[in-house]
């Protein structure tokens, strides 16, 4: 029962997004500075590129897309140009246009390990979970080191309710890169997903205590912790990174969830494989608690 409410869950959660710098910068920020020049210069093109660049790092994915988003349409047919593009325009929710610019890439460089995996990516992002499968498989063939493939790969099987070969695929990628959070909290979702509360919240805690590990970590183990019962400390780390007012908002949904068998029945007739992905940033959910994976 637990892991019929958790897969509901995590399919209708609502992904919080947290825009960058840039994000309301208006008509005079960087997304803005990023238009197109006529003829420009190939030092116009480096300093859009180095702005690009610097955009993605200070996770502004906004100035990125709008920055990637101008050098494609000067150089289209450059793989880089188009992965990152691509990565940037997920970020932001804007998918669909994200797999066009993946369609046109994979078709000119089909041997790209960057461009099938961001491929795979983007159709795991929307939703093609059966399609994103086969295809990081390949890309992981072209790049067995890129534990970031790994790690997506795991995500796309989770949507099609395949745990136990997701979880292969996260341990996999935690080899390369030993302890990563995202990983670890991809990892403590599948074992949510399937079921089991008490590796997921080892596995999410184990994540949490890393520096690195950001606050979809922590609101992932607050949503496990809820529905194991243990409302004080979900409310706890839920107020790490939310206002206080929404994250007793979320625990007192979890408690209500939790009390109602008829809402379990209904979370029973709509659990299936289809239908037991974690969500993306274009989903809307009844659901407040943000839990949800990382493709990176």
């Amino acid at each position: 029962m637990a892991s019929t409410a958790l897969a509901t869950a995590l399919a209708l959660s609502a992904c919080a997004t947290t825009q960058g710098p840039g994000a309301d910068a208006g008509q005079n920020g960087p997304a803005a500075a990023a238009q197109p020049a006529s003829k420009p210069s190939t030092q116009d093109v480096e300093k859009i590129r180095e702005a690009a660049i610097t955009s993605t790092k200070t996770e502004d994915y906004i100035s990125a897309a709008a920055y990637w988003g101008n050098l494609y349409e000067r150089q289209q047919d450059d793989p880089d140009t188009a992965v990152n593009y691509s990565k940037a325009l997920r970020q932001i929710g804007s998918i669909d246009q994200a797999g066009t610019v993946m369609q046109r890439a994979k078709d000119l460089h089909g041997d790209s390990a960057e461009v099938q995996a961001e491929y795979g990516k983007v159709l795991a992002a929307s939703g093609r979970a059966d399609q994103a499968v086969p295809v990081l498989n390949r890309a992981a063939a072209l790049a067995p080191k890129d534990w970031t493939i790994l790690s997506a790969a795991g995500v796309a099987l989770d949507q099609t309710g395949r745990y136990a070969e997701a979880q292969e695929k996260y341990k996999a990628a935690l080899t390369l890169d030993p302890g990563n959070p995202s990983v670890l909290t991809n990892l403590g979702l599948s074992y949510a997903l399937q079921g089991d509360l008490d590796h997921a919240e080892q596995t999410l805690r184990q994540a949490v205590a890393d520096p690195r590990a950001t606050a979809s970590a922590r609101q992932n183990l607050a949503v496990v912790l809820g529905l194991k019962g243990n409302f004080e400390e979900a409310s706890r780390i839920a107020r790490a990174d939310l206002p206080a007012e929404v994250a007793e908002n979320n625990i007192a949904y979890l408690r209500e969830m939790l009390t109602q068998p008829a809402l379990w029945k209904q979370m029973e007739k709509l659990d299936k494989p289809a239908t037991a992905a974690t969500a993306t940033a274009d989903q809307v959910s009844e659901m407040p608690p943000a839990t949800t994976t990382s493709l990176h």
